[in-house]
């Protein structure tokens, strides 16, 4: 039985010639069966937990950062070729800023940013955007077509956001959600750490 996630460099193609091997933090968690392929930096206290696909192998790099979750089955991926987004006057794929949590079967797919403290609930879809800080997105949402959603904004359950306008339009977070994120993140937090102290299904650790 093979207890390790697999972590490997991308092959070269003609969109990504140069092949690069996943940067992980000691203090990350992995899961058993997850996949983390490429250009991908995964920093302090990251949680990424059972069969997600990390896939930097068609674009720009990814970032994964502090404390965020990722859940399971969730895949990771990017839009083929010249499309980005820009962080601190460099290009990326996919940009997790920190905190975030990105529930069990959720898509991101770059180019996205997505902000500080932002929630992305079950089977969201999420292509092309970008998403601010301190947000919600909840479960079965769409968020694409370039899209950028401002701070502390909510999209409901199976709302499609594909236009500016609407984007615009979206209300505050709502008073009972506005401390959801932060409790998943310290509980994933907490129970990345008990996995990899006490189980051999999540690796590394310290």
């Amino acid at each position: 039985m093979n207890l390790y996630p697999i972590i490997y460099q991308n092959p070269p193609v003609e969109e990504v010639t140069s092949i690069s091997y996943p940067k992980i933090s000691p203090k990350a968690v992995i899961g058993t069966d997850s996949m983390i392929i490429g250009n991908i930096t995964i920093a302090d206290d990251v949680f990424v937990g059972f069969k997600n696909l990390l896939r930097a192998d068609s674009g720009y790099p990814y970032y994964v950062g502090p404390c965020t979750n990722i859940q399971d089955n969730v895949l990771m991926h990017v839009h083929p070729g010249r499309e980005h987004v820009v962080v601190n006057d460099q290009k990326w794929g996919v940009y997790l800023e920190g905190e975030n949590s990105v529930l069990h079967h959720a898509a991101v797919h770059g180019p996205l940013f997505i902000g500080y403290n932002t929630y992305v609930g079950q089977h969201a879809s999420i292509y092309d955007a970008v998403i601010g800080r301190n947000c919600v997105i909840m479960h079965n949402a769409t968020v694409t077509n370039g899209v950028r959603i401002g701070d502390n904004r909510f999209v409901a359950p199976g709302q499609s956001v594909w236009q500016q306008e609407d984007a615009d339009k979206l209300p505050p977070v709502p008073e009972q959600y506005q401390g959801l994120n932060q409790h998943i993140v310290d509980h994933y937090y907490r129970l990345g750490k008990s996995y990899g102290w006490n189980t051999p299904l999540a690796f590394p650790c310290e």
